[in-house]
């Protein structure tokens, strides 16, 4: 692995592993990834790179979650923070409760349900939210800001395509309230190329967020394409 290990505990490499290993050997399909080595660069490298060197702590929130990356990972990475895993398929919330219970993971809750309906019960709750692999920018923004405080952050994980998804960021960070606080960029060991996108929360979500569910895919505020 190409990140520092002085951050990090020796026993959350045993953690990481066992992790790949459950997600690879699970009956359900939560990862297109089923080489074991090939699964720790993709899932764990690319999650934990952009935090070398940093710390997490408060309420944090993966959203479409999947098999449970990138929050399984730092929350084991960072104990001292607590996580909601939300995800809307039920099989799969049910896995990521059985990674959690063998990885001993007392900071994570899962939730069944999709992000837009999520919202109305925890609205602005959230010191931060984490999405990776969940759709566009606007979109994935759209989803994340009526969940994170004031003051809070949300992190986008995003491949090289970045540069060009960026342009559809600009309507959504001016109608929720957001500002592009980072933009990393960094490499896995294989030489793939990534980027960390980070926004701050300025002020608070417009009282019509979130919209219906499934209306920020089919009506981006960055617009169509």
């Amino acid at each position: 692995m190409v990140f520092s290990s002085e951050f990090l505990e020796p026993s959350f490499f045993a953690k990481y592993e066992k992790l790949i290993e459950l997600m690879l050997s699970s009956p359900h399909n939560l990862s297109s990834i089923k080489e074991f080595e090939r699964a720790m660069t993709v899932h764990i490298e690319d999650t934990i790179i952009p935090f070398e060197g940093s710390s997490l702590s408060g309420r944090c929130i993966d959203i479409g979650s999947g098999g449970g990356i990138p929050g399984l990972v730092l929350a084991i990475s960072f104990p001292k923070s607590n996580w909601t895993l939300l995800e809307s398929i039920a099989k799969k919330t049910r896995e990521i409760e059985r990674f959690a219970r063998d990885l001993d993971l007392t900071n994570v809750a899962v939730k069944t349900a999709r992000a837009e309906e999520f919202a109305k019960e925890a609205g602005e709750t959230f010191d931060s939210a984490f999405l990776r692999a969940v759709g566009r920018c606007d979109i994935s923004l759209e989803l994340a800001a009526p969940l994170v405080k004031v003051g809070g952050y949300i992190y986008l994980y995003k491949g090289p395509g970045w540069l060009d998804e960026k342009v559809f960021s600009d309507a959504a960070e001016r109608v929720l309230g957001l500002r592009l606080s980072c933009e990393k960029e960094y490499r896995l060991s294989d030489g793939s190329k990534r980027f960390m996108v980070v926004y701050e929360k300025e002020r608070a979500t417009p009282s019509e967020f979130p919209r219906r569910s499934g209306v920020a895919s089919k009506l981006p505020l960055g617009g169509r394409k």
